[in-house]
């Protein structure tokens, strides 16, 4: 409560301040952009291949990107895999596609995601999904089993998850009818966004010490993208926990999360590993959301192993 209060008070402390007097988000921040493949519906992704050997598909989270990852593509690359790395319809550089019914879903991501395997030859390929992107991957190996040959579900959203009440205010604000004109004004003012983003990457990373140096200003100029926003919005409502059924899933699956996690609790993965036939259960002690970006080489290692072993 103290937190919305804050944001409510600050918002009215600079309602007269044009966005126009101060500069937004350094657009020098932002990653290089993947090229972008059609896959349908006039869907176009933004998509980054790397290495060469089995395929490995890293599906990224909400809000998010496939610069995200950090350096999880390349460890995995060199390792032995065909990295696919790509952001989802309506984040980073791929498309946002017009907002009707059923788009902005966990189907609809899921069916991107068929699309671009389709497009680039990829008959069946490991997928690793983070956060929202694990419900897309299960979504996918649910309809068509028969394109995955492993699943990672890396601090995934499962049957189990529900927002908690601590979660950041931006977090919380998106997802209501007011909050995107509001977030998406506010995002103009460098001093609010920070004041936005940065309690958000704090409970993401579990604690500042953790945020890597230039995610911060990253995150402000990617979110600053035409679109994201609507995108984050749209997606925060229509996310359907219903539809995901783990116990439906006949592939290997490895369930990776961390331990200290403040966007999707321990019991989440639990709940997961117990209804998936079969799948193991790893527990990062301490790790955060963001593994990706503070275990890399965990995260490369054990997604290696477990792809390799199936």
């Amino acid at each position: 409560m103290r937190r919305l209060v804050l944001l409510v008070v600050m918002l009215l402390a600079v309602a007269l301040v044009p966005p126009l007097l101060a500069p937004g988000p350094d657009s020098r921040a932002l990653p290089a952009a993947g090229r972008l493949v059609p896959v349908g519906d006039g869907v176009e992704l933004a998509v980054t291949e790397l290495g060469t050997g089995p395929p490995v598909v890293l599906v990224h989270g909400l809000p998010s990107s496939a610069a995200d990852w950090g350096e999880v593509p390349e460890r995995l690359a060199a390792l032995g895999s065909h990295v696919v790395v790509y952001d989802r319809a309506g984040f980073g550089f791929s498309s946002r596609p017009p907002v009707v019914p059923g788009s902005y879903t966990l189907a609809s991501s899921a069916r991107d995601l068929k699309g671009l395997m389709e497009v680039l030859g990829l008959q069946r390929a490991a997928l690793v999904g983070w956060s929202y992107g694990g419900g897309v991957v299960q979504v996918l190996a649910q309809q068509a089993p028969d394109r995955v040959s492993a699943l990672v579900l890396l601090g995934s959203v499962g049957p189990d998850y529900e927002e908690k009440p601590e979660e950041p205010i931006a977090f919380r604000l998106v997802a209501t009818p007011l909050g995107l004109p509001l977030l998406r004004w506010a995002r103009g003012i460098p001093p609010l966004a920070r004041a936005m983003t940065h309690p958000a990457l704090v409970d993401a990373f579990s604690g500042a010490a953790h945020i890597p140096p230039g995610w911060e200003a990253r995150t402000e100029a990617m979110l600053a993208l035409p679109g994201t926003l609507r995108s984050y919005a749209l997606e925060s409502r229509r996310m359907d926990i219903s539809m995901l059924n783990p116990e439906e899933i006949r592939v290997p699956t490895l369930v990776l999360q961390g331990g200290a996690d403040r966007l999707v609790s321990t019991a989440v993965a639990e709940d997961l590993a117990r209804r998936i036939p079969g799948a193991k259960l790893t527990l990062v002690p301490g790790g955060s959301h963001m593994l990706p970006a503070t275990h890399a080489d965990l995260v490369a290692r054990d997604v290696h192993d477990f792809v390799a072993t199936h």
